[in-house]
């Protein structure tokens, strides 16, 4: 309860930080200074979130940080630094490429986020969970658990098509992926993850290709703002608004598939980790997104780092609470049962030599048991 309470502070802080930094970066009087400032400040959170997945990666051999999904982590992280990195985007409105650019690239790594986030619930799941889970009777669960459960069927039958079409037909839809425990891999996750990015492929790839539709560069002639740039699109906001629902989308489903179900220990589901960041989000955004609309373009060095810091208190929170506290706290405990089986090694050596090969067999399940107790710990 104070780790988690520690991190919500240290996300607040962080969040409280960006705001602050608004009134000193977003007030510089010269362009040039303020894009220098501005992208240096990007460039460092880019830099440390490459890092944690980086650090992921790293630690890739670790069987603790293996059950909690190391590849899709890494690429989450990874989708942040690029949403946070294309943020930099706002502070040109002058060029046609900017504007174009940046909607597509903002808003397809925040769905690929979100996307991730349902392919390791619904991974997880169908791994831990027995088939009797799966199957059971409308009866038994809930509403809300009844929609999880169709939600993880559909899901299911996603991976399913992704291993008939990777075998070329020669595995048939429904005839595999059943027993006790479900043989999920990181293939079919990712194929269901790429499935669901399509909607959201398609709207930017129609808005980048489409003139009418794609964001350019427009100079304000006249009132206020006069002598700025500002990007417009003449399909107006609509084009903007569907590819925002398609984001927000795989996020309301992820919370859905993180509900409390059986079969599921409480430390596998990331269901109170989402909600914390979405609230953290929730709060900066209401202080953000206001103040954008009241300054219009009469500061666009302000306007561009408040749109900025929008993007980043979503990417950051779900970034920090996800990833980074999961790959602290596997590390930490990494390292004291190191130390722990270290102070004994010598004594394990000598009763390794001495147990027989049914013995061996029998420590290694106790192992087994122990790192997955152990992975539970640091959930």
């Amino acid at each position: 309860m104070i780790a988690s309470n520690r991190q919500h502070y240290i996300a607040a802080g962080g969040l409280a930080l960006l705001v602050a930094l608004a009134a000193v970066i977003g007030n510089v009087d010269s362009t040039t200074s303020f894009r220098v400032c501005f992208g240096v400040l990007l460039f460092i959170i880019c830099v440390v979130q490459l890092k944690v997945a980086a650090d992921l990666y790293k630690h890739r051999n670790n069987l603790l940080l293996q059950l909690f999904q190391l590849d899709s982590l890494s690429l989450f992280v990874a989708a942040g630094a690029i949403a946070s990195i294309a943020s930099f985007l706002f502070a040109f409105s002058e060029y046609d490429a900017t504007c174009a650019l940046r909607q597509p690239i903002i808003l397809t790594s925040i769905t690929f986020m979100g996307n991730l986030l349902i392919g390791r619930a619904w991974r997880i799941g169908s791994i831990i969970s027995s088939t009797t889970t799966f199957a059971s009777s409308g009866d038994e669960i809930d509403t809300l658990g009844m929609a999880r459960l169709k939600v993880m069927n559909v899901l299911s039958k996603l991976s399913q098509l992704g291993r008939y079409v990777r075998s070329c037909g020669r595995e048939k839809i429904g005839t595999s992926n059943s027993g006790i425990r479900r043989a999920i891999t990181f293939a079919d996750s990712i194929f269901v993850v790429i499935v669901l990015l399509i909607p959201q492929l398609v709207l930017q790839i129609v808005n980048l290709s489409v003139p009418g539709v794609r964001m350019g560069s427009v100079e304000i002639l006249e009132g206020v703002g006069k002598g700025q740039y500002t990007c417009e699109s003449r399909a107006g906001p609509y084009v903007l608004i569907v590819g925002i629902v398609l984001a927000a989308i795989p996020f309301g489903i992820s919370l859905l598939i993180n509900i409390k179900s059986k079969g599921i220990p409480d430390n596998f589901r990331e269901l109170d980790k989402i909600v914390a960041s979405m609230m953290s989000s929730f709060w900066m955004l209401l202080a953000t997104l206001p103040t954008v609309g009241m300054i219009g373009q009469t500061q666009p060095n302000a306007r561009a780092y408040l749109l900025a810091a929008s993007v980043l208190s979503f990417v950051l929170p779900l970034s920090y609470n996800i990833a980074q506290t999961r790959l602290q706290n596997v590390m930490s405990t990494g390292r004291a049962r190191g130390n722990a089986n270290s102070k004994q090694g010598s004594s394990i050596q000598r009763q390794t030599k001495r147990t027989s090969s049914s013995s061996s067999r029998s420590g290694k399940a106790q192992d087994d048991l122990q790192l997955l107790q152990a992975a539970e710990e640091t959930a």
